[in-house]
């Protein structure tokens, strides 16, 4: 069996503080979502002194940010709502960017024949193989991992593994442009429209600007203490996204809209976006 390993600090450690926080909302009893992965991931972990550090990360946020951590519930359920909104339409190709330890390919209910990519760094793209094999949970359709540097070439990494940029593709793009340069952010939007044949779905989040102000400065303190940082943000998206021929809609993350009743903090602010391919040159 393979052996499941830790993720180090920076991005990894964040992709396992996130993961928390949807067991967090799996077990409540008005759970927004439930994420067996994410309980497999505590248990596998559970002697690891990673988890520790991420469990006082937990700690500490609950006590200096309350309602952020319904935040990550009310991201989580809209865009498991974009993603089965889009396979709805007959997309049977998903491409996750950054997917961490993300669920959602053993956990939503999926058309038969759907295919998921998951593109990652080569180190939690191991890490992510490995808590699945382990876990023994049913995949809800065939994933496939995909080990690149989302700062350099992955279209090339993503078409060796099966990709089929002629089919329309659902993408999600949660919780990784903000440690993105902007140009690097830029690139990346620009090699997935590529890859976008028409009917495509794109589920995007990003910061407000106002995070990478004053405003923002203790809660990118926290994200610094976790070894990763916040290198952009933007308050453009319906322009941004539809110069590159995309018709967006945006919610701050705190909109009662989304938010199936749930209080969200309004800090730190972000911006949740669901887009469709116009078909149109930029």
């Amino acid at each position: 069996m393979m052996e499941v390993k830790a993720p180090s600090v920076g991005v990894g450690q964040t992709a396992l503080f996130i993961a928390w926080m949807r067991q967090l909302e799996s077990e409540r009893r008005d759970a927004l979502f439930r994420d067996p992965l994410a309980a497999a991931m505590l248990s596998t972990l559970s002697e690891d002194p990673v988890l520790a550090d991420v469990a006082e990360v937990i700690k500490q946020t609950h006590r200096s940010a309350q309602g952020f951590p319904t935040y990550f519930a009310v991201r989580t359920r809209f865009f498991d709502d974009g993603i089965l909104a889009g396979v709805g339409t007959g997309i049977r190709q998903v491409v996750t960017l950054a997917a961490g330890v993300d669920g959602r390919t053993v956990r939503l209910d999926l058309p038969a024949g759907t295919r998921w990519f998951e593109v990652e760094l080569p180190e939690m793209t191991q890490f992510k193989d490995a808590l699945i094999a382990r876990s023994g949970l049913p995949l809800a359709c065939e994933r496939r991992g995909v080990a690149a540097d989302l700062r350099e070439d992955w279209q090339s990494a993503l078409r060796a593994a099966g990709f089929d940029p002629a089919q329309p593709t659902v993408w999600l793009v949660e919780g990784l442009l903000m440690y993105l340069t902007n140009a690097a952010g830029e690139a990346l939007l620009a090699g997935l429209t590529e890859l976008s044949a028409p009917g495509s779905r794109l589920m995007l989040e990003h910061l407000k600007a106002a995070m990478l102000e004053e405003e923002g400065r203790p809660v990118r303190e926290r994200v610094e203490e976790q070894g990763a940082r916040w290198l952009s943000a933007r308050d453009d998206l319906e322009g941004w996204l539809g110069g590159h021929g995309w018709r967006t809609q945006v919610y701050a993350g705190d909109d009662p809209r989304i938010g199936h009743g749930r209080k969200v903090a309004p800090l730190p602010a972000c911006w949740l976006a669901t887009a469709a391919l116009t078909g149109q040159e930029p």
